[in-house]
């Protein structure tokens, strides 16, 4: 799809490409036009991408769909992530024209696009619960010194809902002090930011944990303590109960938080406290402690202990570890190994175990996926070539597949160790370089009203975070044609899609064409139970 209006270029670009300053516009073609698909209670975007030269573009929404609009902004890269990397300008920050979490304007236009240059826009439309099904029309107005135009946008809504909270679970790291740090703040922030990054994860369907960090209020008591659940229910009862934000999506993991310096007794208190009240609120069923981050073979015995220890202490909270499944550790039941370590044994993990080996399994993605690296250089072994990654120049499906591939794995959630890392590191608008990649632990960056205008602090989030969002409603979709009577198309889809883990499809064409499949089923399920309940 592309215009041509004297020297300037117009197209669309999918929301799952990361379209580089020097992208050219495909073949000429008519009808251009943004038409998206959603069911209620989904986002779906495109791009639009315009090339200059043009001076004081500016992008604004028109009509009745509601369209939220970003300028993608560009972070130069000098180190490739691992063997597919690449060094350069790549887009990643999703500026916003106004953002979600305050509602103020902030300045992502107007902006001067140089000739020959490629600037991406992100148009988004979020569709509320209960829309559908309907259509509606909507434009983009784009304006620059000397010219306009309207780009149609069509949104198509489903008949059916999505769930508001997502089938597969999140725990994405997140630290209050580091985000205080990133946007120059004092300590003294760290409860509103975290409250700013609870709430733009919560509206992607994603679940961020660890939060201000503090752990309750409590008292000793000889070998008891006293827990005041007043600041930390304030913190986290509007995720849990699900009225943080209009649809009640809640949290769907919560970690326990345990301070240093607890006699044996005192823990014992502490986490029978915790697993009551978490009980009595309904939440329990979230509840988790991280035992331990990627102990060694040698540390086994000990971190055996530790679970052991809270399996008698509070026996139904969930005991996680991130490693593969060992008969050494046999009062771990949250199991939490790198994805690279489910399946067979590779170049990229000696310890891998079969799905078989898992009850309930989570998993996560690391620095594994493009080589780590100790030593500030990029890893470029083959073997690190075609994993999923959240790499910022790894391609956006490299995100995008991971909802898909939980399907097909049966894994019910997805552990990642940080998204504010880089706010300790320096500027993550100037580089995100950690462990041999680009991106590793930061998905988010610190929208400072110096940075992008308005009042208030805000997360700025990034192209790859979308994709993650994307990849939970793919999940959605696949779980919910499943529960509704047909897991047999589901799982052929997913395996269509992806069919390993490093043999997922690149195109986004592919998972749109899943989709579509899957919806048209879901429609037909759903058309069939009412039928028969008449």
């Amino acid at each position: 799809m592309l215009w041509v209006l004297a020297a300037l270029q117009i197209w669309i670009a999918d929301e799952s490409a990361k379209v580089r300053p020097d992208a050219r516009p495909p073949a000429a073609a008519k009808d251009p036009r943004i038409r998206l698909v959603a069911a209620s209670g989904e986002c779906v975007g495109a791009q639009l991408v315009v090339q200059g030269p043009v001076s004081g573009l500016t992008a604004a929404p028109r009509g009745k769909p509601h369209l939220d609009l970003y300028r993608v902004a560009t972070i130069v890269l000098e180190h490739p992530s691992g063997p597919e990397g690449a060094t350069g300008e790549w887009p990643d920050a999703l500026i916003p024209v106004r953002d979600t979490v305050y509602g103020e304007e902030r300045n992502a236009f107007p902006v001067d696009v140089a000739s020959g240059r490629a600037q991406a826009i992100f148009i988004e439309a979020c569709v509320p619960r209960g829309a559908g099904p309907a259509r509606l029309a909507g434009s983009v107005r784009l304006s620059w010194r000397g010219g306009s135009a309207d780009v149609p946008v069509e949104v198509r809504v489903r008949a059916f809902d999505l769930p508001a909270t997502p089938a597969l679970a999140t725990a994405f790291g997140f630290s209050g002090y580091s985000a205080a740090k990133g946007h120059g703040r004092n300590v003294d922030a760290a409860r509103e930011l975290t409250r700013a990054y609870d709430l733009i994860a919560l509206r992607r369907g994603i679940t961020l944990f660890g939060g201000t960090q503090d752990p309750p209020a409590f008292s000793k008591r000889g070998d008891d303590v006293r827990i005041d659940w007043t600041g930390y229910d304030a913190e986290v009862a509007p995720f849990l109960d699900g009225t943080a934000i209009p649809g009640g999506a809640r949290w769907t993991a919560v970690e326990l938080r345990e301070p240093a310096g607890l006699s044996r007794p005192q823990r014992r208190s502490w986490r029978r406290q915790w697993q009551e009240h978490f009980r009595e609120r309904g939440w329990l069923d979230r509840l988790f402690r991280y035992v331990e981050d990627e102990p060694a073979p040698a540390a086994f015995p000990r971190v055996a202990e530790k679970a052991r220890e809270l399996r008698e202490d509070a026996p139904d909270v969930r005991r996680l570890v991130t490693t593969a499944w060992t008969d050494a550790l046999a009062d771990v039941n949250q199991w939490t190994p790198l994805l690279n370590c489910v399946g067979e044994k590779n170049a990229t993990c000696s310890r891998a175990a079969p799905r078989a080996r898992y009850d309930r399994l989570w998993w996560y993605q690391s620095c594994m996926s493009h080589g780590c690296s100790s030593d500030g250089n990029p890893i470029l072994d083959p073997a690190f070539r075609g994993w999923p990654s959240y790499m910022i120049d790894a391609p956006a499906t490299a995100a995008r597949v991971m909802g898909t591939l939980a399907f097909v794995n049966d894994v019910a959630g997805e552990l990642y160790f940080d998204t504010v890392y880089a706010y300790h590191e320096g500027d993550p608008w100037q580089s995100q370089w950690a462990f041999g990649g680009n991106g590793d632990g930061t998905l988010f960056y610190p929208g400072t009203p110096a940075r992008i205008g308005g009042k208030h602090d805000v997360p700025v989030e990034s192209l790859r975070f979308v994709q993650i969002s994307r990849s939970l409603a793919d999940h959605g979709y696949l779980s919910l044609c499943a529960q509704l009577g047909d897991p047999s198309l589901a799982r052929a889809e997913a395996r269509a899609v992806a069919p390993s883990l490093r043999g997922f499809a690149r195109d986004p064409r592919a998972y749109i064409e899943m989709r579509e499949h899957l919806a048209a089923r879901i429609e037909a399920l759903l058309s069939a139970r009412k039928l028969g309940a008449r």
